[in-house]
């Protein structure tokens, strides 16, 4: 087994991993108490035995019975847990633990599992110096002098000693600050009340002490938990509302303000972000505080069952739901209320084989699902052959085999057997898969020159389509690929059709001049299971020369450039790079065309990150003549920029 505490807020929490029930013995200074009920629940004490997690948790609050006070800022606990060994002999572990207490609010109200407890202490400037005597009188009086106000649904008032209350069921105590009261989910007093919607319970109950002339009275007012506890279950969420303005604890003449709303799951505060970002929700709706936890969430506990062979599943997750919020009286009289209320949400036992079995793809996939850590994969046999021995899987795929002619075909025996732990009940498997599908010959690829670009055309019944992959280059040809490099898709179940227009990654070009130029654009068939290149298809065509600047793969830059809308006209044949021996390889009347090497004519490369930028520039001779001290020209100032990227180079 494994004992582990720590300190959650207002509470310590001991866990105790055992499939055996433990024993709680709690310490004070006059001996040691076996915690059981009623007691347990009367003294702040709630003891859990989680049959999906095979383990006992223990909760004590703050003021709990047998616990040290110090001030209410230090807490110490002392514990005995008792777990019984196979042969019969009580083994015992001790805890003693020190937990440190939070900035309490002026009344605090939690609803536990088995219990009610509502501390309250008067911080506010008119009721302090009440309250300070109350305590010194409560300290040094018997509880003779002690008396439970309770207040019916009538308006009626009856009125309790301590004694008469304590055989009831009521826990009445005091600390240094606070005083406290408790009492179980049984009590005669309790009242049904509909809040927006929701049934609640509620007690209405005050604490009255008596002194000659001096009356103190200091409301205790509870709310406790609804009758349905395990939530409602819609098939993929588990739903709890909880009314947003809790009515008796919130008086009519009082102004409300909400301070912060939350959830505590496994120890860990989240507000409605910190919910959303792990897949719960927390919405503020109108009337009520509307909580979802998805089917399987984390923090939760799963448990597995096999009842005749057929699997069954239950979920559930224990929640702390927190509210604070404070009541301003006449406008100035202030007071903070902290209200907590804690529920284990729970699915019913859920019928469902942990097995699917998918055959519309290139291989049969035996999905084992998203299971309980309590369930081990023990064994899987193929064809009467143990492949899997003793260990987890998720995922077993048995790939098709190409027979050729266009058919595929696989044909498995399965079974498997799952073992749920620590019980060791097994749950087997059995499942024949067997598929044979033809006409998945490769595709047929068709291309055609457009006056932009080119098109290819994708031709293949859709079964076999996923046994290949289409690709350009070293990429897949995908959605993402395709917005990324400027393509057109279309898609239907038969045909896909790619128009890939002209000066877009891919190409490859050649016979540049200054009137025509080829590109030529390949699509590649390879094997989606192997990945190597089965077929490809290769389309050249011829395109118009305009104003362009080409990156070859082998560093070659072949640029074309105008100058129609200079005014004079520019001299081509004075037309430079920043190396000025680099002259146009062809000109007409009005265009020139350069082709240089990324390492000549007085390329500049600029290295980033990832990449290398590669610059020149078109340059036009101006003549230059002497007037005075100033230097005039007739001639147009021309100046082009030109940069590359080397990635260029790596698509082509």
């Amino acid at each position: 087994s494994q004992v582990q505490s720590k300190c959650e807020d207002r509470s310590l929490v001991i866990q105790v991993e055992s499939m055996e029930v433990p024993q709680f013995e709690a310490i004070d200074e006059n001996g040691s108490q076996i915690l059981k009920e009623p007691l347990a629940a009367r003294c702040g004490y709630t003891i859990i035995s989680n049959k999906m997690a095979t383990s006992t948790t223990l909760r004590a609050s703050f003021f709990s019975c047998y616990t040290h006070n110090q001030n209410d800022v230090k807490f110490t606990f002392r514990f005995n847990v008792r777990l019984r060994t196979s042969k019969g002999i009580w083994e015992t572990q001790s805890i003693s633990t020190l937990c440190f207490g939070p900035k309490w609010a002026h009344r605090e109200v939690v609803c536990e599992e088995d219990y009610m407890e509502a501390t309250v202490s008067d911080l506010d400037s008119t009721g302090l110096m009440l309250y300070v005597l109350f305590l010194i009188q409560v300290q040094s009086s018997t509880k003779a002098t002690w008396q439970l106000m309770f207040l019916q649904g009538d308006g009626h008032k009856t009125f309790m000693s301590i004694q008469e209350a304590e055989s009831l069921g009521y826990i009445v105590t005091s600390s240094a600050h606070r005083v406290v009261l408790r009492t179980d989910q049984r009590s005669p007093h309790a009242k049904v009340m509909m809040v927006h919607g929701v049934p609640v319970e509620v007690i209405q109950v005050s604490v009255v002490f008596r002194r000659l002339q001096m009356v103190v009275l200091l409301d205790l007012t509870m709310r406790v938990c609804w009758f349905s506890d395990s939530g409602e279950f819609n098939g993929a969420w588990l739903l709890w509302d909880v009314p947003w303005v809790m009515l008796p604890l919130v008086d009519e003449s009082a102004v409300f303000e909400s301070q912060y709303v939350g959830i505590r799951v496994d120890g860990e505060f989240l507000d409605q972000n910190n919910a959303t970002s792990k897949g719960l929700r927390l919405v503020h709706s109108g009337d009520l505080v509307l909580i979802a936890v998805p089917f399987r969430a984390e923090g939760g506990y799963r448990k597995s069952w096999v009842v005749n062979n057929t699997y069954k599943e239950e979920f559930g997750i224990s929640l702390l739901y927190e509210h604070d919020f404070s009541l301003t009286y006449d406008g100035s009289r202030r007071i903070n209320i902290k209200h907590r209320l804690l529920r284990v949400l729970a699915t019913p036992p859920l019928c469902h084989p942990p097995f699917k079995t998918l055959d519309n793809d290139v291989a049969f996939h035996i999905l084992l699902g998203n299971i309980p850590s309590d369930v081990v994969l023990e064994e899987v046999w193929i064809n009467k052959k143990q492949v899997m021995s003793g260990h987890n899987s998720n995922t077993i795929v048995l790939v098709f085999q190409y027979l050729g002619g266009g058919v595929v075909q696989y044909s498995a025996h399965l079974k498997f057997t799952l073992t749920i732990i620590p019980q060791r009940e097994s749950y087997y498997h059995h499942t024949f898969v067997s598929s044979r599908v033809t006409n998945t010959f490769p595709p047929q690829i068709m291309a055609q020159c457009l006056h932009q670009g080119i098109c290819f055309t994708i031709v293949q019944a859709s079964p076999s389509l996923s046994l290949w992959e289409v690709g350009v280059d070293h990429e897949p040809l995908t959605f993402e690929l395709v917005a990324q490099r400027g393509y057109k898709l279309h898609n239907d179940s038969h045909r896909m059709t790619l128009e890939v227009p002209i000066y877009s990654i891919g190409y490859r070009y050649d016979d540049i001049n200054l009137f025509n130029f080829y590109g030529t654009f390949e699509l590649l068939l390879r094997d989606s299971r192997t990945l190597q290149v089965q077929a490809s298809t290769s389309k050249r065509c011829l395109f118009k020369t305009e104003d362009m600047t080409v990156c070859s793969s082998d560093g070659t830059i072949t640029v074309i450039t105008g100058t129609k809308s200079t005014r004079p006209t520019v001299q081509l044949k004075k037309l430079h790079l920043l190396d000025p021996d680099c002259r146009p390889k062809q000109l007409d009347e009005s265009r020139a065309l350069f082709e240089f090497r990324v390492n000549t004519c007085g390329t500049r490369p600029m290295v980033g990150e990832s990449y290398v930028v590669y610059e020149n520039e078109v340059i036009h001779d101006r003549q230059l003549i002497t007037d005075g001290p100033n230097l005039i020209s007739r001639d147009s100032q021309f100046n082009i920029n030109l940069q590359t990227f080397s990635d260029c180079f790596l698509s082509g």
